[in-house]
């Protein structure tokens, strides 16, 4: 009957040292999925942003308009940790040419003409739920933001 005691005991023991083992290693897999959440949220957010700019951009909104949009598609984002730029290029001879920045028009419209190719890109200093601890593994280590980018470009209409 003592044997018995003395096994349940040991085997409680060893259980003990296997949740100390592995409680560590499943709350850092916990955070990383919740991580990797929030950055996929906010990325998809970015796209849609740039994706509103760059459909505003192509009806020939003025640049402010533009940006006005981009940041009112993004709520959910800090509008100061945002960097937005609108590009436009032109077609001829066969060719593209190197993207210009885009301007406007007596503050009524873009200057783009019809039929350039306009571009807004967004780039987003995302702030790192969990801090440095996994910035190793999304960028620079000990960074606590991620950068995340996206461009959008749609054809300027007549």
């Amino acid at each position: 009957m003592r044997i018995l005691g003395k096994r349940r005991a040991r085997r409680a023991g060893g259980v003990t040292v296997e949740a100390a083992l592995l409680t560590p290693l499943l709350i850092t897999l916990l955070f990383g999925i919740i991580e990797f959440g929030f950055v996929f949220k906010d990325l998809l957010v970015v796209h849609q942003a740039a994706r509103e700019g760059a459909r505003l951009a192509a009806i020939g909104a003025p640049t402010t308009e533009i940006s006005d949009r981009v940041e009112s598609s993004a709520p959910t984002l800090t509008t100061e940790d945002m960097i937005i730029t609108q590009e436009y290029r032109t077609y001829s001879g066969g060719i593209w040419s190197s993207w210009g920045t885009l301007g406007d028009i007596e503050g009524v419209e873009n200057d783009a003409p019809a039929n350039a190719q306009i571009r807004v890109s967004i780039t987003y200093l995302h702030p790192l739920a969990c801090g440095s601890f996994f910035s190793r593994f999304v960028g620079d280590p000990g960074d606590t933001t991620v950068n995340l980018d996206s461009a959008m470009v749609m054809c300027r209409e007549d």
